[in-house]
């Protein structure tokens, strides 16, 4: 069962570059890791015993992440999300190809050969983000002050969004709440808009 996890971004206009930066901090009843604050870069998804490696990556929008195939087998990893589409093609072992994801929101990542292969990468608007540990609890440092509006994901809670106010040197205290009772896993289709069960054998080297 895929862990439950968590994307949080801030964005919102900004106060004054001379007040002294603050922090956002609080609980989320959604598992996973707290990350760095982040800028655009370069991020890796690893292919490895037919799974993604990690299963989620939080990264700020215009960020460069790679595939490398550290399996012995053919993957294609592609995505249809509105706004972050790609498809690297079919490529063996190796370090993959790098894809650009420019626009905020939920990227879902599958393998166009192995169904049972799917990922998340969410992108955020700003470097502003973290992901969630394990008792639910994030801190986002270096904010700068400002209103802002926060925003939570899971995939199995989906989506929440509340107000946050950070005050010059301050420590903003946030709960939010994400509902996974009404989750239902469906499957996915391929690159190209077909159930994999109805595929011939040779869709799959």
């Amino acid at each position: 069962m895929r862990a439950l996890v968590a994307g949080l971004t801030l964005a919102a206009t900004l106060g004054s570059a001379a007040a002294a930066p603050g922090t956002v901090r609080g609980r989320v009843t959604i598992t996973g890791k707290k990350t760095q604050a982040l800028d655009p870069s370069r991020a890796v998804m690893t292919t490895r015993g037919k799974k993604f490696v990690p299963e989620v990556l939080v990264v700020p929008a215009g960020s460069g992440v790679s595939f490398p195939n550290e399996d012995t087998i053919q993957h294609n990893v592609f995505s249809s999300s509105e706004g972050n589409r790609f498809d690297v093609g079919l490529y063996g072992p190796g370090p993959g190809s790098e894809v650009i994801l420019k626009e905020p929101g939920v990227v879902r990542v599958y393998c166009n050969v192995h169904p049972q292969m799917a990922a998340f990468v969410v992108v955020t608007p700003t470097g502003l983000a973290a992901r969630v540990k394990a008792d639910g609890g994030f801190e986002i440092g270096a904010v700068p002050p400002g209103a802002y509006e926060l925003k939570a994901w899971d995939e199995r809670g989906g989506t929440a969004s509340l107000p946050v106010e950070v005050r010059s040197g301050e420590a903003a205290e946030v709960s939010v709440s994400l509902d996974g009772n009404r989750f239902k896993k469906q499957p996915h289709l391929d690159k190209n808009g077909r159930p994999y069960e109805e595929r011939g054998a040779t869709d799959y080297p």
